[in-house]
């Protein structure tokens, strides 16, 4: 039987007939999961939780046991805008993540995340977060160089068709048509305020443009900054 044990973080947790749930849980080592849940206390979005999972077959559905580990989404109830990351990274992942898809990489920064939501720069861990995601699922930016032959150390825009940084020199003509790159994303340079909403500006465009169904919650981190 094709039956396995992981660690990972729940997604989501939707109603599935009148005595079960489905549970989406992305995991270290299998991928994002789906799997009928039939416990009375349901784990929320945001847990960090140990798992078995069990079928007959590898194809099918399978059913979810599950132990929390910890309780994030608890943890954060009454800090807004830490709730509000969490819960739209989960729903993110939730809606783009191919399903068994093995991400070991990206799990690794998804704790290192968790790991750091407490601290004060754990917006930046997020929006690293988006910048990968956008990457796995094909659709990365290029900022490493200026893509009109520019200062590559400074680098202002990016551009919302081929998604390639731009220099301030080469931009400075057509910025009006460009996104505003903040230099943190690509060197070591002091973050703002308004950096951190210009980079959750930049990757959401993009995110709008390959994801079907944005979060609401993504809109009140710039609400709460």
């Amino acid at each position: 039987m094709p039956d396995f044990k992981d660690t990972g973080l729940v997604l989501s947790c939707h109603r599935h007939g009148e005595n079960a749930m489905i549970l989406s849980v992305f995991t270290q080592h299998h991928g994002k999961y789906l799997g009928l849940l039939r416990n009375k206390t349901l784990p929320q979005p945001g847990t960090f939780v140990s798992v078995k999972w069990h079928a007959r077959l590898a194809e099918h559905l399978g059913n979810y046991t599950y132990e929390t580990i910890n309780p994030f989404s608890i943890r954060y109830l009454d800090d807004s805008l830490r709730l509000a990351g969490l819960s739209t990274i989960c729903q993110l992942l939730d809606e783009s993540l191919p399903e068994r898809e093995i991400l070991p990489d990206f799990f690794h920064q998804l704790l290192t995340f968790l790991s750091h939501l407490e601290e004060e720069n754990w917006i930046i861990l997020y929006i690293q977060l988006e910048l990968q995601l956008l990457k796995i699922l094909g659709f990365g930016l290029d900022l490493t160089k200026c893509a009109g032959g520019g200062d590559p150390n400074n680098l202002t825009y990016v551009s919302p068709k081929t998604a390639c940084a731009v220099s301030q020199e080469k931009g400075e003509p057509y910025k009006e048509k460009l996104l505003i790159l903040p230099a943190f994303l690509y060197k070591n340079a002091p973050v703002q305020t308004q950096d951190i909403k210009n980079a959750l500006m930049l990757t959401g465009y993009f995110l709008d443009l390959h994801i079907k169904k944005i979060p609401l919650t993504r809109q009140r981190l710039l609400k709460y900054l």
